[in-house]
């Protein structure tokens, strides 16, 4: 069964579905996204790139602790709320 999402959510949400199809909405807030395969050092710059066009936020790749809050899904979405 899906987790119920908040529009900010279903708007990140959308990166991981184009890239791994619908059934990542399933395991999407459980998983490390890194450990999981689901993000590797390509993603995670598409990923800020993303998050910029649709968020209009910057991600500061070069800092460590941006990194390790990749992840996850909450806590991008912490980074997003910066």
């Amino acid at each position: 069964m899906t987790s119920k999402f908040t529009n900010k959510e279903k708007k990140l949400l959308k990166f991981f579905i184009e890239r791994e199809g619908e059934g990542v909405k399933n395991i999407i807030k459980k998983v490390d996204l890194i450990d999981g395969g689901l993000l590797d050092s390509l993603d995670i710059v598409s990923l800020a790139s993303f998050i910029q066009k649709e968020f209009k936020v910057k991600i500061n790749l070069t800092n460590d602790s941006t990194f390790t809050k990749m992840k996850k899904f909450k806590t991008i979405l912490k980074l997003i709320d910066k």
